[in-house]
């Protein structure tokens, strides 16, 4: 079943390419976030790998990434194919990075919306949401005009939530909608409204707007050291169901 979830994550969170390797999925957009821009070795050929093949495949990936003038990145998660990849990345000088907990929520459980707040929500991609979430989130030019593409070419049902107070985007986030789930991204506070209960109310209102569309159940995925969010997602009901992280080469600077 978690595989599945897996999967989700790679279709709700969309790259401007992906190529297939042997069964990896080498996902590229033009270097904005790690889930974006790096292998998710999901699958593999029927038979048994040798460490040779292997590491022929992290060549190749290697060759790719280079051309496209990106580090190569590969996402570890307890699904990877072959299931000793992690230790040969190791072996080849490849270093953990962004260790990361993905959750999983059953919307029957979800709490009201408090109502404290007024969250807007929308089914395609604003100027006005960019440019909050850009504002918020410290995006940069290149990386907006990024996002912006890889958002406004997905085919899947997005809910983008802004909520406003005395008309200053004070948080955001979107909501993408697949096969009777919703995954979480882009969920920001600005600086001078966090611990003020805005986050939780922008999130139970997206999730609500889900239900309402018949959605069943809600992931997300959050680095574990950030303490801030990991609270909050505890407090709304989400439960890890795996974790994952990247292994990188150093030097690698790509935004999560």
């Amino acid at each position: 079943m978690y595989k599945l979830i897996e999967e989700l994550t790679l279709n709700t969170w969309p790259a401007e390419q992906s190529v297939l390797l042997e069964g990896w999925i080498l996902r590229y957009a033009a270097g904005y976030t790690k889930r974006a821009n790096s292998v998710s070795p999901l699958y593999g050929p029927e038979g048994q790998h040798t460490a040779l093949d292997v590491k022929h495949k992290i060549l190749l990936a290697e060759q790719y990434y280079e051309a496209a003038g990106l580090k190569p990145v590969f996402k570890i998660t307890p699904f990877i194919q072959p299931a000793n990849l992690d230790g040969i990345l190791a072996e080849q000088g490849y270093s953990i990075v962004e260790p990361s907990s993905v959750r999983l929520l059953d919307l029957q459980e979800l709490p009201p919306v408090p109502g404290q707040y007024s969250v807007q929500i929308r089914e395609e991609l604003t100027e006005e949401w960019l440019a909050a979430f850009a504002g918020i989130s410290g995006l940069s030019a290149a990386n907006r005009d990024t996002l912006h593409r890889m958002l406004s070419s997905a085919c899947l049902k997005q809910g983008y939530a802004l909520l406003l107070k005395r008309g200053i985007p004070a948080a955001c986030g979107l909501g993408v909608i697949q096969h009777g789930h919703i995954g979480l991204y882009d969920v920001y506070t600005a600086p001078a409204f966090r611990r003020q209960g805005m986050a939780e109310e922008m999130l139970l209102s997206l999730l609500h707007w889900a239900k309402d569309q018949s959605v069943a159940q809600s992931f997300l995925q959050v680095v574990q050291t950030n303490r801030g969010a990991s609270a909050l997602y505890d407090k709304l009901g989400y439960k890890e169901i795996y974790k994952y992280w990247y292994r990188v080469k150093s030097g690698d600077h790509i935004r999560r």
